[in-house]
């Protein structure tokens, strides 16, 4: 399973996406990261990742990193997204400003057990 960040660079103010993949529980990858310019607060570095541009001119950095988990603080600023297939969550609208937001993978099961029990 997949899902992506989509967001607002806070300096640059352009588009920033973080494409993950769901390996299991606890287990996911940040596979590669896509961005509109090279420009304040961009990786730069060839340890960064491959970096490649993309036909519509966006530049995409092949990452591969592990996560157990993604944690972010919500901006206004940033207009952050979760995208999951064909639906696009609002974080702002769902969370407001300033709220700490952790993304986990998890089986159904440990959700309920973590929420409920």
């Amino acid at each position: 399973d997949e899902w992506y960040i989509s967001l607002t660079h806070s300096v640059e103010k352009t588009a920033w996406n973080d494409y993950f993949r769901v390996n299991g529980a606890n287990n996911m990858t940040m596979t590669h990261t896509r961005f509109s310019s090279l420009g304040w607060g961009y990786p730069y570095s060839a340890a960064d990742g491959k970096l490649t541009q993309t036909a519509d001119g966006k530049f995409d950095m092949e990452m591969n990193r592990p996560y157990k988990e993604v944690a972010l603080r919500i901006s206004e600023q940033a207009m952050p997204h979760i995208v999951h297939g064909g639906d696009s969550y609002d974080l702002i609208a769902l969370y407001g400003q300033g709220t700490a937001v952790t993304v986990k993978a998890m089986y159904r099961y440990q959700y309920w057990l973590e929420r409920y029990f």
